[in-house]
C-alpha cells in the first residue's frame, strides 16, 4: 500500500513539473526590489527564447517565472531560473530549438537549460553521468565520448565518436 502511494504521488510530481523548464547560470539582476529582478529574469527568458531560439513566444506563454533557492551574498553563483510554460507544446518546442545555442550570443551561451526533474529522476541522472564518466576512464583511445541524453525517467548513455 505504501509503495503505491510514494509511486502515485512521483506520477502526480512528474505531472505537475511536466511544463516546467530550469536554466542555470542565467545572471541575477541587481535590483533591490523583488518584483524588478523577477522582470528582467522574465525578460531574459523572452529575449532568449525569441532573439536566440527563434521560438516566438510571448509573455502569456510563460505561467510564472521564478528563482530556486535563497537569495545570498555569493553573486558568484547565480540561483537557477524555473520557467513554468502555459503548454507542453510551448516546452518542446523550446527543448528542440535548444542546439541553437551553440551560435548563441556571448550573453546565451554558458545558459544551461534542462527539464525539471524529480528527486528520483535526478538520483537517476547523477548515477548515469558517473557511470559514462567511468565508462570514459576506461576507453583510453580518446575516439569516443560518454554522454547522458534523453527525457528524464528515460536517460541513457551515448557513445559519441569524437570528429578529427
Amino acid at each position: 500500500m505504501l509503495e503505491t502511494r510514494t509511486q502515485a504521488a512521483e506520477e502526480r510530481d512528474k505531472e505537475a513539473r511536466r511544463t516546467n523548464i530550469v536554466l542555470y547560470k542565467v545572471p541575477e539582476s541587481d535590483a533591490t526590489r523583488a518584483e524588478e529582478r523577477n522582470k528582467a529574469d522574465i525578460a531574459f527568458c523572452l529575449l532568449l527564447c525569441n532573439n536566440c531560439l527563434n521560438v516566438g513566444i510571448t509573455e502569456d506563454d510563460l505561467l510564472r517565472v521564478f528563482r530556486l533557492g535563497r537569495r545570498g551574498d555569493d553573486t558568484n553563483k547565480p540561483r537557477p531560473l524555473m520557467v513554468q510554460c502555459a503548454s507542453y507544446t510551448t516546452k518542446n518546442i523550446v527543448m528542440e530549438s535548444l542546439y541553437k545555442l551553440r551560435n548563441a550570443e556571448q550573453k546565451f551561451k554558458g545558459v544551461v537549460v534542462t527539464h525539471d526533474m524529480t528527486v528520483k529522476e535526478r538520483e537517476e541522472c547523477k548515477r548515469k553521468v558517473a557511470e559514462a564518466k567511468v565508462l570514459a576512464c576506461w576507453d583510453t583511445s580518446g575516439e569516443y565520448l560518454y554522454r547522458v541524453r534523453g527525457y528524464p525517467g528515460q536517460m541513457k548513455i551515448n557513445k559519441i565518436r569524437v570528429r578529427n
